[in-house]
C-alpha cells in the first residue's frame, strides 16, 4: 500500500514534487512504511531548507533513533534545541531520548521544561513508554 502511494508520487511533475505539503505526505508515507533511512534523509533536507519549522528536526531525530542510533538523534534535537528553545516536543523528546540512555536527571530536566511550555504534554509524560524509567524511579510528578 505504501509502496504504490510512493510510486504514485514519483509521477507528479518535478515542480509539484517540491511542494512543501507533497514532501511532508512523502515523508509520512516513508514513515509508515518502515523506510527510516530514507525518511531521515528527506525529513534532514527539509530542515536544512527550513530551519524555522521544528517540525523537521523532530521528523529527522524520530527517523535517525530508528535507522541509526539515540545519539544521533538526541544530537539532532540538541541543535535543533538551540534554535527552538521554546519548542515543548523538542524538550519532551530530548527528554525521551535521555531516559532512554538511562541519564534520568537530564530527562527528567528536559520532560518538566516541555510541561511548563505546554500542560498537554504532562499527560502523555505519564503514558509515554520512552519515560517508563522515570515512573520506576518515582520521577515524574
Amino acid at each position: 500500500m505504501f509502496a504504490d502511494a510512493l510510486a504514485e508520487l514519483d509521477h507528479l511533475s518535478p515542480q509539484m514534487t517540491l511542494d512543501d505539503g507533497v514532501q511532508e505526505f512523502k515523508l509520512r508515507l516513508l514513515e509508515r512504511a518502515g523506510r527510516w533511512q530514507d525518511a531521515a534523509g528527506l525529513a534532514a533536507r527539509l530542515a536544512t531548507n527550513h530551519p524555522d519549522e521544528s517540525r523537521w528536526f523532530i521528523a529527522w531525530a524520530f527517523a535517525k533513533r530508528r535507522s541509526d542510533s539515540l545519539e544521533t538523534a538526541s544530537k539532532i534535537l540538541t541543535d535543533a534545541a538551540s534554535l527552538h528553545p521554546k519548542d515543548p516536543l523538542i524538550q519532551f523528546n530530548l527528554g525521551c531520548y535521555a531516559a532512554q540512555r538511562g541519564d534520568l536527571t537530564t530527562a527528567q530536566t528536559y520532560v518538566r521544561r516541555a510541561i511548563e511550555l505546554d500542560h498537554d504534554l504532562e499527560k502523555l509524560a505519564h503514558q509515554d513508554p520512552d519515560l517508563e524509567p522515570l515512573r520506576q524511579a518515582h520521577l515524574i510528578d
